[in-house]
């Protein structure tokens, strides 16, 4: 593979290790600077792996050093044309992705449901790629039917706009309580580590 040319394909370098991305990551919302060790430990990544990317970044002009020695501070340069215009527009979505793929479900299946819970990797933070994206809902017995099937069409969907499966469960109000009452694992599992979308949380539901 030939030398990448940093004028015409500069996101071929930025996008070329995990590691970047982690750095960016932590050094978006840091004006100040930050010292290389304190990047690190944000990035979650080891002291060598910073620093080898902190060169790739600031080759391409996007990382600023303040200071010399045991001292310096580093920084975003939030005045570079990549910096600006496409990757903190970048990170701020992805950051804010989780919380507009919660709220799109609340308003296109949750807000029928007298309670809707994500649950599994997604709500415990461990998913990987192709992970399910799981979802309870708890409604009322005379709409379950027809909730399933509006569930099973938005998860269709959700797919094409997000490239993830969504997984909806729908159970009645009665059901739910006879598998809380038979100490059922994924009831109890959902109580204790789901994220509650709406309308109702899910322990008022079951009482």
């Amino acid at each position: 593979m030939g030398t990448i040319n940093p004028l015409t394909h500069p996101l071929s370098i930025v996008f070329s290790a995990p590691s970047h991305l982690a750095v960016l990551r932590a050094l978006c919302d840091s004006r100040e600077g930050m010292s290389g060790r304190a990047v690190s430990r944000a990035a979650g990544i080891n002291h060598q792996a910073c620093a080898v990317a902190l060169k790739k970044l600031g080759g391409l002009g996007l990382i600023r050093r303040q200071g010399a020695g045991r001292v310096q501070l580093v920084s975003l340069n939030f005045d570079h044309f990549l910096v600006r215009d496409l990757l903190l527009p970048a990170l701020r979505k992805e950051r804010e992705l989780m919380s507009a793929i919660r709220d799109e479900i609340a308003g296109k299946v949750g807000k029928y449901a007298l309670a809707a819970s994500l649950f599994g990797s997604v709500a415990r933070g461990t998913a990987e790629t192709g992970s399910d994206l799981d979802m309870l809902l708890v409604v009322a017995g005379s709409i379950k039917r027809s909730l399933a099937d509006k569930a099973r069409d938005f998860s269709a969907e959700f797919r094409n706009r997000y490239g993830i499966r969504l997984s909806p469960i729908v159970l009645s109000v009665k059901e739910a309580k006879t598998r809380l009452e038979q100490d059922d694992p994924l009831i109890l599992n959902i109580l204790a580590e789901g994220i509650d979308l709406g309308p109702k949380k899910l322990k008022d539901i079951l009482g």
